[in-house]
């Protein structure tokens, strides 16, 4: 039951307070607050002590951290808080609603921490959550949680319901999200919500799916790939489309590669013409035929990419080209290439018989 809470988010002179390893008494002085330290600092060792291995210490702290005055704790609250801890304070102080405000609205505080608090907050937390528009569109667990809320009425309910319209939630089944799909259909279209709602979806996106990782070492086990992809995959499942077309637009590579792929032509087409694409990820997507024939078209008729011999050879041997384009381009492919070309079984056969008669003009053959 060791806290999850690492060793780095306390001053180095107080780590061994809370080391595992470090011998009961010692941990028991930090856990009855008799170890001089700053709010920060108490707040952060006693929550991580409340779930320390010894009954006896984890109970000591648990008991020092519900008695901590105001002035203590509403310290430590204008201070920078580990995420971690910031949720074990707001699953202990539940009914304390100035510590409930204050992890509410602090940019920190994890979304699983949202989700917990959502259906048990009383009024006041409840408009910040329901208002926090980011949160519920990034995790959307919070929104499905806050609804359920008994403090919570119609008005957010109805507001709650035409933010998930407007966001493409699917939250069929549900009265309320169909009155709303019905109001916003009869109502004249209104387009600075929808500017505003498009900023609320980009602000949604996840920041480790937008960032340029590094690149992955060649040594990386099969297993760890697949996990990544899993995870990708799992994590995307759960976004709406407006998410997706606004994440194929600036999502890194390992995103734009799963993006381009999507089966809504739309989200996928967003993803080539994402501006971080370079010629050899094109280069990649022109040869596979599992993309929509929309974004071989894109690839097709861009001037820059076809320059690139690679980005035509691969829309040359996948069979979604536009004959049209891929006869433009059979001139200026090598010999050693249009012998695989006129082998090709995959390719129209007036691909692969204009290729096979080109090869032997320039063989010299009759």
């Amino acid at each position: 039951m060791a806290s999850p809470i690492p060793a780095s988010a306390v001053g180095e002179k107080l780590r061994k307070h809370i080391d595992p390893k470090a011998p009961a008494p010692l941990r028991m002085m930090a856990a009855r607050s008799m170890v001089p330290m700053g709010p920060r600092d108490m707040v952060t060792v006693l929550c991580a002590l409340s779930s320390d291995d010894d009954e006896k210490v984890r109970a000591a702290a648990q008991k020092s951290l519900a008695e901590l005055p105001d002035k203590i704790l509403g310290g430590a609250m204008k201070e920078a808080l580990h995420p971690l801890v910031l949720d074990h304070l707001a699953r202990t102080f539940t009914d304390r609603e100035q510590v409930i405000d204050a992890i509410l609205t602090n940019q920190k505080t994890p979304d699983e921490t949202f989700e917990f608090l959502a259906d048990k907050v009383s009024e006041k937390p409840l408009s910040i959550i329901c208002n926090n528009q980011v949160r519920l569109l990034r995790h959307k667990a919070i929104f499905k949680t806050v609804i359920k809320n008994p403090n919570i009425i119609k008005s957010q309910i109805d507001r709650l319901m035409e933010f998930a319209v407007r966001t493409g939630m699917n939250l069929k089944g549900l009265d309320a999200f169909e009155e709303a799909k019905q109001r916003i259909s009869g109502a004249p279209r209104d387009t600075e919500e929808e500017k505003r709602i498009q900023k609320v979806i980009v602000e949604s996106l996840p920041e480790d799916m937008i960032k340029e990782e590094e690149e992955t070492p060649d040594g990386q086990e099969p297993d760890q790939v697949e996990e990544k992809k899993r995870n990708i995959l799992s994590r995307l499942g759960e976004m709406t489309i407006a998410q997706k077309v606004a994440l194929a637009q600036k999502g890194n590579k390992a995103i734009r590669s799963q993006l381009l792929k999507d089966r809504n032509k739309i989200v996928a087409t967003a993803a080539i013409k994402n501006p971080g694409i370079n010629e050899a990820e094109v280069a990649v997507v022109a040869g596979n035929r599992a993309v929509c024939d929309d974004v071989i078209r894109i690839i097709a008729s861009n001037r820059e990419w076809t320059r690139n011999y690679q980005v035509k050879l691969a829309l040359m041997n996948n069979p979604k080209t536009p004959i049209g384009v891929a006869m433009r381009f059979l001139s200026s492919i090598r010999v050693g290439d249009l012998k695989n070309m006129a082998r090709n079984k995959n390719i129209p056969s007036a691909l692969a018989t204009a290729a096979k008669k080109l090869l032997q003009k320039r063989q010299g053959r009759r």
